[in-house]
């Protein structure tokens, strides 16, 4: 299913504010600086609050458009891969935070590592997902709006008419 334009600004932004921070951080603090700076925090600050932003991004995606794409069987390998990742992503930072001294640098790395892995993994899934859309018609594509047309959805209409 096709997002909308404000949940695709979204997705890309965060996505984007987030990656980018965390690299700022990770270079900063583990290749040029030896002791922490001002920008280390303000870098850090930054993923921490657009990490939170991402989590509702993605939420958001659950209701629909996971859910479509699960239902028409659609692109599953690539976001069932980002599910997997995020929720790496997601229990890596709390147990960095919450988590005890002992476990702290295998799961920084491991938060490194799945980190970098999504900057390949979401371009992967547009561009299938891209691929894996039927092409319609020029005039229908452009005057159409992104629906839903999943049987036993009752709570989205579809634009198609009843057969």
């Amino acid at each position: 299913m096709r997002l909308g334009s404000w949940q695709q600004t979204a997705v890309y932004a965060t996505l984007v504010i987030v990656g980018l921070s965390g690299l700022v951080w990770f270079s900063l603090h583990d290749f040029v600086e030896e002791e922490p700076s001002d920008l280390q925090r303000w870098s850090l600050t930054l993923h921490g609050i657009s990490a939170f932003a991402a989590l509702i991004v993605f939420g958001s995606l659950m209701p629909l458009h996971v859910r479509s794409g699960w239902l028409r069987r659609r692109n599953i390998a690539s976001g069932l891969s980002i599910t997997v990742v995020m929720t790496v992503l997601i229990v890596t930072a709390l147990l960095l935070y919450y988590g005890s001294e002992e476990m702290r640098t295998l799961v920084r790395w491991t938060h490194i590592g799945v980190g970098v892995l999504a900057f390949a993994l979401f371009p992967t899934h547009v561009i299938f997902g891209h691929r894996s859309r039927p092409l319609a018609a020029p005039d229908q594509a452009r005057n159409s709006e992104p629906t839903l047309d999943v049987p036993g959805t009752p709570f989205v209409r579809s634009k198609r008419p009843a057969a």
